[in-house]
């Protein structure tokens, strides 16, 4: 375990990164560019062209790409990936198969060619983790290698695949096996997370304390989340009672009483020691050999690896196998992205060797510095304003009871006020922090800012101390930072050579990804990367127990670095959580120690009030890390030789003129108007205000057009359109295959502040 020094920056980084790259080739995404059908096109909109030239040109292009999309529809690894992220659309790849090239373009056959281009473009062109398409590869920073980078090529594209279960799978499983009462009583009842019993009162945020009967206190009393309801019971007179009376708690949402399996990777374990301790040969048999039937299905989703029919049908079986054991649907939350979908999914490891050297480092420190400056001054002032909030709560709060101070109240108060999306103290934060980047780098918005803008470090370190003077980050983990980095590059020995140019893709402030049961299972040595996480932030840290119906709360989203010193904070009802480590907030009492608010747990560790937040906090940071303002253009926009902006423009759907052009020909050429006036590049991505992420187009391509306005005419007129340059370029993959393929990529680096949190106790 090392830490690599960022120049004199007083920035470092872990010696362990990510590689994230692109599961399909990037040339993939010149498959329907069409330049000749657009210089045509071009040529007529000015006057110099000729109509028939054009139409011919055009339906070249659209003929090339029908015969393009048929080989996709039919190409085994497309097919694959398509079969793990929507099996219903295999039906569209089959109909253009059985079509053809040359099959009639009526609606249903655009209809199918959009969806094959949509998946495609994000199989290319995204830097995803996710299956085979977006496969993980840890990377080592060394700063004593002579090269600026050395990759190893294996043999393959992969060096591993695993298939997991999502963990809401197993928990129904369990949840089943609990409709058999007999069953249920091996399952340990647990006061719910964010509750703390006290003699013979129950704690709740923002209500009185509820008073229990001495029954009913003892009860609850030994509802710890370890001992099966039949020792829960067993002392009882009439152990049936104690039953229905933890069957009315469940009722009254203050117990949970069920497998209590945690959220990630272990929950199959978990059970199985679960299982193993019912009473009873038969009863315990049963339930296990419906386990090993769901895992026997589970694992014949991964041997189906590579054949995408044997998957369809692998998968199809895994879901059948599953409502016949739980008579629930093999899905949940249909229509959401990152939810955990479907039963199970598959990760993957990257057949590639990468270190990168001190030389591609150093090229990067002095700009990555600024934004990272800048950062630290960010989560300052959001500490700054959050705690500000907390201070008038508290003290709202100590007027009007005599007791103690609890962090639940303080808790479910602050979320309206700090958290409501657009709204708040954060939004002043956000938009401030935004001005003065704009002050900073001094760009000018519009047509007479220019396409390009280049700084250097050396003319904005005094501005940057004079506008983000922060003397200290905002919170223990908002020492941390994780920027995305691009290398545009021909391949491996331009970059050695210095012949690249170095973008950032993003930076997540006060983030640690590497802390991700996505990645760190897959890392050579977890423990490695516990190691760095406790040398930066300590080894006891407080983490938020998530309501089961959070946005995002996955297995793949889960924490993967956590250690035995951690605290779950308990907020909310919850499932899963560890009763050795969990922290009810309302257990925990604040208070104003030297005007500073404090946290204490019942055993006496006290923390800043604003660690409580932290997790939420960090949330925020990525919507108010902006760097440029919301204008119509911005200029791309370097420092050194780190490009931090994108050249981008900005509209609305009914501005763009394309939403209710239906005619191909029609379409094609509004769009290239469109094209010109703003004067935009030919290959751009598009993030429209309705969809999650951002598309790859090419402005060339009568196919790409197609979806492009077709996604625009379902939106909205009214709804935004974010254009930026595509950078890098196809030409600029670097990262190779055992085949010559080139790939988009981006690093990822975990950078830690030299500067801690102060007010720590």
């Amino acid at each position: 375990m090392t830490k690599v020094n960022l120049g004199d920056t007083g920035w470092s980084a872990w010696s362990d990164a990510l590689l994230r790259t692109t599961g399909f080739p990037a040339d993939g995404l010149e498959a329907f560019a069409a330049p000749s059908a657009a210089a045509a096109a071009d040529d007529l909109l000015a006057g110099r062209g000729d109509a028939e030239v054009f139409d011919k040109a055009l339906a070249g292009a659209i003929a090339a790409g029908a015969r393009k999309i048929c080989d996709i529809a039919a190409d085994p690894l497309f097919r694959e990936a398509v079969t793990w992220q929507n099996p219903g659309v295999l039906v569209a790849l089959d109909g253009i198969v059985a079509g053809g090239p040359d099959a009639s373009r009526n609606v249903r056959r655009r209809d199918r060619e959009r969806a094959v281009i949509r998946y495609w473009q994000r199989y290319c062109a995204k830097n995803e983790t996710i299956g085979f398409f977006g496969p993980i590869c840890w990377i080592t920073l060394d700063p004593e290698t002579d090269r600026t980078l050395d990759v190893r090529v294996g043999p393959g594209l992969l060096r591993e695949r695993r298939v997991f279960f999502e963990g809401w799978a197993i928990t129904a499983y369990a949840d089943h096996l609990a409709t058999d009462p007999q069953v249920r009583r091996w399952w340990p009842p647990a006061l719910q997370p964010h509750l703390t019993l006290r003699e013979r009162e129950l704690l709740r945020p923002l209500q009185p304390p509820l008073a229990l009967s001495a029954p009913e206190a003892a009860l609850l009393a030994r509802c710890d989340g370890r001992t099966p309801a039949a020792e829960v019971v067993a002392d009882l007179a009439r152990p049936e009672d104690g039953y229905l009376l933890l069957e009315r708690f469940v009722e009254r949402e203050l117990i949970t009483w069920d497998a209590a399996l945690p959220l990630g990777h272990d929950a199959e374990q978990v059970l199985r020691e679960r299982i193993a301790t019912i009473d009873g040969p038969d009863l315990r048999q049963r339930a296990l050999d419906g386990l090993d039937r769901l895992c026997a299905a589970r694992d014949a989703v991964a041997a189906a690896a590579g054949d995408p029919d044997a998957l369809k049908t692998a998968l199809a079986a895994l879901d059948e196998e599953f409502t016949a054991l739980t008579g629930a649907p093999p899905r949940r939350r249909d229509g959401q992205m990152y939810a955990g979908r479907t039963l199970s999914y598959e990760d993957t490891t990257r057949d590639l060797d990468v270190t990168v050297g001190a030389t591609l480092l150093n090229a990067v420190a002095a700009p990555l510095s600024v934004i990272l400056t800048t950062a630290r001054w960010l989560t300052a002032a959001l500490a700054d304003a959050g705690e500000t909030v907390l201070r008038e709560l508290y003290d709202e709060l100590q007027e009007g009871d005599d007791g103690p101070v609890r962090l639940a109240d303080l808790w479910y108060l602050a979320q309206g006020l700090l958290f409501t999306p657009g709204a708040g103290p954060f939004r002043a934060v956000s938009e401030d922090f935004t001005r003065r980047w704009v002050e900073l780098t001094d760009v000018r918005s519009g047509p007479e800012g220019g396409a390009r803008v280049q700084l250097s470090t050396a003319d904005l370190a005094e501005p940057v101390a004079r506008l983000f003077p922060a003397e200290r980050p905002g919170w223990a983990a908002a020492r941390l930072h994780s920027p995305d980095l691009q290398i545009c590059a021909t391949d491996v020995d331009a970059i050695n050579r210095g012949d690249y140019q170095a973008v950032l893709g993003e930076l997540h402030p006060a983030w640690a990804p590497f802390d991700s049961a996505l990645f760190s299972p897959f890392h050579p040595d977890p423990d490695r990367l516990r190691a760095h996480y406790d040398l930066d932030l300590g080894s006891d840290r407080i983490r938020i127990l998530y309501p089961e119906d959070y946005p995002r709360n996955t297995s793949r989203a889960g924490y993967g670095l956590a250690g035995p010193g951690d605290r779950q904070l308990g907020v909310d009802r919850a499932r899963g959580a560890d009763p050795d480590r969990l922290l009810p907030a309302t257990s925990v009492t604040v208070s104003d120690e030297d005007g500073v608010l404090v946290a204490t747990a019942p055993d006496g560790q006290g923390w800043p009030v604003v660690e409580m937040f932290a997790g939420m906090l960090s949330t925020q940071l990525m919507d108010a890390f902006k760097l440029t303002t919301p204008v119509s253009h911005a200029p791309r926009v370097t420092i050194d030789r780190l490009v931090i902006a994108r050249e981008t423009w900005r509209t609305t759907v009914a501005d763009t003129g394309l939403a209710a052009i239906t005619n191909e020909r029609e379409r094609y050429l509004a769009t290239r108007t469109w094209r010109g006036r703003l004067n935009l590049p030919d290959q751009v991505f598009v993030k429209i205000g309705t969809e999650v992420k951002p598309c790859y187009f090419d402005l060339t391509s009568p196919h790409y057009v197609g979806v492009l306005c077709t996604m625009l005419r379902t939106a909205g007129d009214d709804v935004s359109v974010v254009i930026s340059e595509a950078l890098p370029t196809t030409e600029q993959a670097w990262v190779p295959d055992h085949d010559g393929n080139r790939y988009f990529s981006e690093f990822r680096l975990q950078i830690t502040d030299s500067v801690s949190a102060g007010g720590g106790r």
